[in-house]
Formats: structure tokens, C-alpha cells, sequence
């Protein structure tokens, strides 16, 4: 099978858009820009055959059936061979040299804040596992508003349960298909090809693609259909996301880019299912009636909001670290 390099990929895309191929209600990617424009000019093809290239994840098939076994709620006729998102560089290619080289140059210049900020944000996601009567679960739901979190006080689970609910949802969905895909490739993450790269997260799945930067577009690519004044905030937090993985050592530049495009491709299907549209109306009219601020002084303890611990007794970053 011919590797399908992310510039072909892009080109193919934009080909397809402009001939009319993609149906009405699709909304198409933007161009790759920065340094993940950049990394695409150099060659993602093996420099030759050797055993760099045969290193891959190694695959446990019962912890890969368990991280399986919550099927889709909206996409669930949809195969994830559906999801077109190109082949990871090869291991001895010039472009994942090039991204190892950025994340070493990364990892010289991060400060202090640029760690912890990476390692609180290792801490959001979403439990697909989590109930009401769980400790962690407000934390949990809190996490589905990470992306946006600066647009008002009132975007929070308490005021918009609703969107909570279909959040929740789409996340199940998306962490399927994540698993999905990351299984397929089987990309090894970069401290395992650099040995000069000093990871600050332990992870037990692969690389490819970003979990937490795919879902942050996802969320991102739902919110600004809602609030589409805040696009730029949105995308910009699903950006930083990206961004912070690449600072602490645990994914190449291309994970973040490969999941950039999945995310945008999985949105597209959620408006194609009836299921989501009628869902996202009720979210819409939920939006109407509780999005604004109030500006009255808060209560001591508002009704409803309850603050959850960060994952029960244990700090984020090490929630981070046994995320399922």
C-alpha cells in the first residue's frame, strides 16, 4: 500500500473540496500552517531498511479490547477505515528527524510554567467510566469545557447540562475511534527514537494520533458552531493542547497535525447523524436560554456545583499518567 505523506494528502483534500466533491453539510479543513507546514517538506519515507523502522508499539490485545469495548453512540454504523488521515512518518525518515530535532529544541527552551501548565493540562480528559456518585465526577465534566473555558463564567457543566450530556457523548464516540487508529499504526512515541528526549509523562498506548489533541479539535469544531464569535478561541486552546504534548516529550508534531485532521473529519460525521443533529438542537435552545452572563454576586455555594477533586485523592498529573 502507497504512504500517503501529509502534503499529498492535504492536496487531495482541497482538490476534492474544490470539485464539489464533499456534500453540503461538510465543513473543510484549513491548510496546516507554522512549523507543522514546515515539517511536511521533508521526506516522510524510511531512509532505508533497517530495524529503526520495525520498531512499533507493542500491541497487548486484552488492554486494547478493553479500551475498545464502549462502541460509538452516534457514529455507530461508521467504520474507522472511514477516517482518512495519512500514514505516520516512517521512523528513519528525514521528517520525524526534523520533529525529533524540534522537540529537543523544545524541551531546551521549556521553562518551569510551560511544564506545569503541560502537566495540567496532561490532567483533561474524559472518563468514558465515570458516574454521578463518583468523586471525580464533576471533575470529569469540567474537563469537557476546558476548550473554551475563558468565553464566559457561564460555560460551565452547571449552567449547560445539556451540552455536558452531548459532550460526554462525543467523547465516547471520538475515544473509539482514537483508540481505533492508534492501534492501527502502532507509532512509538518519540523518547523511544531519542533517546535525549526527557518525557515528563509515562504513557502505556501509542503515539499516533494525539488522544488529548484530537478530542480539544473536536470540542473546539462543536463549540464554535455554537459560538462561532469565539472561533479563535477555541481553536486556540485546542492548539495549546497540541502544543503542550510536544513540550513534555510524549508526541511528534504530526500526531498533533494527523489529529488536527481527524477531528475535523469526525465533526463532519457527527452533523451527517440524525441522532447528533437532534441533540445538538437541544443544545442549541439550552445555549439561548443560559448562555450570557448575569453579573449578580454569587452565592456562597451555588445550588448544583459541587467541586470535584482533582481525580479523587491524586494530583493531575499523575491522573494524567493512567488515563484509559
Amino acid at each position: 500500500m502507497t504512504k500517503l505523506s501529509f502534503s499529498t494528502f492535504f492536496l487531495l483534500a482541497i482538490t476534492a473540496f474544490s470539485y464539489g466533491q464533499k456534500k453540503k453539510s461538510e465543513t473543510p479543513l484549513t491548510p496546516p500552517r507554522g512549523y507543522y507546514l514546515d515539517l511536511q517538506k521533508f521526506s516522510a519515507e524510511p531512509l532505508n531498511a533497517n530495524d529503526l523502522d520495525k520498531q512499533s508499539f507493542p500491541y497487548d490485545a486484552a488492554v486494547a479490547e478493553r479500551r475498545l469495548s464502549i462502541k460509538p453512540y452516534y457514529l455507530e454504523g461508521v467504520n474507522a477505515e472511514e477516517f482518512e488521515i495519512p500514514d505516520p512518518p516512517a521512523n528513519s525518515s528525514r521528517q520525524t528527524r526534523a520533529e525529533l530535532n524540534y522537540l529537543l529544541t523544545l524541551q531546551q527552551q521549556r521553562t518551569q510554567l510551560d511544564v506545569e501548565s503541560s502537566m495540567y493540562m496532561a490532567g483533561v480528559f474524559y472518563n468514558l467510566r465515570t458516574k454521578p456518585e463518583d468523586s471525580t465526577y464533576n471533575f470529569y465534566r469540567n474537563n469537557l469545557f476546558h476548550v473554551g473555558r475563558t468565553i464566559g463564567t457561564w460555560f460551565n457543566p452547571q449552567n449547560l447540562p445539556l451540552t455536558a450530556d452531548l459532550m460526554a457523548r462525543v467523547w465516547r464516540d471520538a475515544s473509539f475511534f482514537i483508540w481505533s487508529l492508534k492501534y492501527k499504526y502502532l507509532r512509538v512515541r518519540p523518547y523511544v527514537l531519542e533517546p535525549a528526549l526527557a518525557n515528563l509523562e509515562q504513557t502505556d498506548w501509542p503515539a499516533y494520533p494525539s488522544g488529548h489533541a484530537a478530542n480539544s479539535f473536536i470540542n473546539a469544531y462543536i463549540y464554535q458552531e455554537l459560538a462561532p464569535e469565539f472561533t479563535d478561541v477555541f481553536l486556540k486552546d485546542a492548539y495549546d493542547m497540541a502544543h503542550s504534548r510536544e513540550i513534555i516529550g510524549v508526541h511528534y508534531p504530526s500526531d498533533s497535525e494527523a489529529s488536527r485532521v481527524l477531528a475535523r473529519q469526525f465533526v463532519n460525521k457527527l452533523f451527517q447523524s440524525e441522532k447528533f443533529r437532534n441533540d445538538f438542537e437541544l443544545v442549541k435552545k439550552e445555549w439561548s436560554e443560559n448562555a450570557f452572563e448575569r453579573f449578580e454576586k454569587p452565592s456562597t455555594s451555588p445550588a448544583g456545583f459541587k467541586k470535584g477533586a482533582a481525580c479523587g485523592s491524586k494530583p493531575v498529573t499523575e491522573c494524567a499518567k493512567t488515563s484509559q
